[in-house]
């Protein structure tokens, strides 16, 4: 999935638990930053360090990186648990049931699942060009992304500038 269907997902599934009375202080910005941490680990890595690694899945969209994150929460967890919850939604939300070689890193190896050379940002742009040429489900799912966000919009009067503001200063 792209960022912005990431955002797009996160926001609509906060909003949707808010109505039914959970999070209510929940900070859609710190939402945001969590659903889209892993790439943001993972991205700036393939390109730069794991150049050779022809992958863009890496240690942010491993298991052991997500357990630990959890376990690290400790005694704050519910606190923390609508960005957890973000954060490993990324993981559903980029079907990572098929990449189980980096999923389970590293009990499957220490590689990670090879897709295309992403060693640098011209790569990186020219591959994600062409998962959108032949995965028409990704742009399906970011246009449902596009109807969640905008659904979530609507509801939450974002359209109005001064809530507009609200969110942008507050999260909320």
């Amino acid at each position: 999935m792209l960022p912005f269907g990431h955002v797009a997902f996160t926001w609509g599934a906060l909003h949707a638990l808010q109505r039914a009375g959970k999070f209510p202080d929940a900070d859609y910005r710190l939402a945001a930053l969590a659903a889209l941490a892993p790439d943001m680990l993972d991205k700036p890595l393939a390109m730069f360090v794991f150049r050779r690694s022809n992958a863009a899945l890496l240690f942010g969209h491993t298991l052991l990186l997500h357990a630990l994150v959890w376990l690290a929460a400790g005694r704050q967890r519910r606190q923390w648990l609508p960005y957890l919850l973000a954060f490993s939604g990324h993981l559903l939300e980029d079907r990572i049931w098929g990449f189980l070689q980096t999923f389970l890193w590293p009990l499957r190896g220490c590689s990670f699942h090879q897709w295309r050379h992403v060693g640098s940002p011209a790569a990186f742009l020219d591959a994600y060009r062409q998962v959108v040429r032949e995965e028409p489900k990704l742009v399906l799912f970011e246009l449902v992304g596009l109807v969640i966000l905008t659904w979530t919009i609507i509801q939450r009067g974002w359209y109005r500038p001064e809530r507009l503001v609200r969110l942008l200063r507050e999260g909320r």
